[in-house]
């Protein structure tokens, strides 16, 4: 089996929310900490799931047209109440506007910033629950992560997300059929900033302006840690880029500039 694992730094666990006594479901191996009180209303148990189909290649989006010079900035491991707000004042310096691929039990933890992030015209996406690595559950597992992180966020700012993106960039086929299931598009990069491993503010940047090509997804983290090199480095990455003629633009206006390239932005993975 290939397996397309490209890492990024583990999260930390840390709307309107209906307010219920009910403990949500979570298959046992899934248990998330306790979260404050209200909870939300639990997602519908998942009993099965539809056959995993006996082809062998999916597909997975990780650049967009490369024949356009615009690029994607995306953020991971959010909100944080401490980094989410920096980066939108920097984003709302810039008139840029970016994904971020929020946990749920962080969502939960802070709306108002989900709400603040989504308000400022930025995107919201799954990024799972609790940051498992999909590989190694099940596929009623992989499903309820999708599902119950769909239903907090839709919850929170009132539309449901159709972008995801796997923790450590960890997918194979069944969680990639579970993920399509749930109405969602896997989203991955080809630009990693490795701001996950704390090397220094030069060293982000320098991976970006390394790596950065036509169409690039640039993989960021607002959450999951010390964020304030990836805070320190980011105005400096926007400058750089627009000075080198790049346009940083919406994923949505990615995803729709790629559909226009013969050159294909989809990669193919066999297992």
């Amino acid at each position: 089996m290939l397996l397309l694992s490209m890492m990024s730094c583990a999260d930390q666990p840390s709307g309107h929310l209906l307010t219920t006594n009910a403990i949500p479901y979570a298959p046992d191996a899934l248990k998330a900490t306790p979260t404050p009180r209200p909870t939300p209303t639990p997602a519908p148990v998942p009993t099965m799931v539809p056959a995993i189909p006996s082809a062998l290649t999916y597909s997975l989006f990780y650049h967009g047209n490369e024949q356009r010079k615009e690029i994607a900035l995306s953020f991971d491991d959010g909100p944080s109440i401490t980094y989410t707000p920096q980066i939108l004042r920097i984003l709302r310096q810039f008139h840029l506007h970016a994904t971020f691929f929020n946990i749920g039990q962080n969502v939960l933890q802070y709306p108002q910033i989900t709400k603040e992030v989504y308000a400022e015209g930025n995107v919201i996406g799954n990024h799972s629950w609790n940051h498992p690595d999909l590989t190694t559950l099940s596929p009623v597992q992989v499903l309820w992560q999708m599902t119950y992180t769909n239903q907090i966020i839709q919850q929170t700012i009132g539309t449901k997300p159709l972008l995801m993106r796997p923790p450590y960039g960890a997918i194979n086929r069944p969680a990639h059929i579970q993920i399509e299931n749930a109405g969602l598009l896997p989203i991955l990069w080809n630009v990693d900033t490795e701001d996950w491993k704390r090397a220094g503010v030069a060293s982000i940047v320098a991976n970006v302006m390394n790596e950065t090509k036509n169409g690039s997804i640039i993989l960021m983290h607002d959450g999951g840690g010390d964020r304030t090199q990836t805070i320190a480095a980011l105005p400096i990455i926007i400058t750089n880029l627009e000075q080198q003629g790049y346009q940083i633009v919406p994923m949505q206006e990615l995803l729709n500039h790629a559909e226009d390239v013969s050159t294909p932005t989809i990669q193919s993975v066999k297992e």
